[in-house]
């Protein structure tokens, strides 16, 4: 499934993208009925493109469209959300969005607003090898998710707010 263009400036903030995820982008973004020079380039670039070459597109696109590029701090707060948003409303597993967030938190270097994610990701490893979930005691394997979930919903009312959406 393609990144929506908010997962891709938040992952393209985070260094965290492939040109291929470029390529399907914009190849969605076609579906959708976007259209620009630069979007069918994009497109239509080839396996081996590096993400160097696509990124050149991507922001080409973006300009062509009228796609604001948002600073990197709000793209990663952006996408935070998006992902934080899909574990609620149950688009995304809650394990795995706790692990993209966590993965948030690593490349963020450890930003104390997603440091929840980094406690939640190591309950999850500990109750997932047998262990007792010492970074959030709370937390068994039988209510993870809801767990996450809860967390989910405190973190979109806590920091979600201060993001440009």
């Amino acid at each position: 499934m393609p990144l929506s263009t908010k997962a891709i400036f938040g992952k393209r903030a985070l260094f965290q993208l492939t040109a291929a995820d470029y390529v399907d982008w914009a190849g969605e973004m076609l579906v959708q009925g976007h259209d620009s020079n630069s979007l069918r380039i994009l497109a239509g670039l080839p396996s081996s493109a590096t993400a160097a070459e696509a990124e050149d597109y991507f922001l080409r696109s973006a300009r062509e469209l009228g796609l604001s590029v948002p600073d990197p701090e709000t793209a990663v707060r952006g996408y935070a959300c998006e992902v934080a948003r899909q574990i609620v409303e149950g688009v995304v597993a809650a394990r795995d969005g706790v692990r993209e967030l966590y993965r948030v938190c690593l490349a963020t270097e450890y930003e104390p607003e997603y440091r929840i994610w980094l406690r939640l990701d190591d309950a999850l490893d500990s109750l997932l090898s047998g262990e007792y979930a010492y970074s959030y005691e709370s937390a068994t394997l039988e209510d993870f998710d809801e767990v996450a979930r809860r967390e989910a919903e405190k973190f979109i009312a806590e920091v979600c707010g201060r993001a440009s959406e």
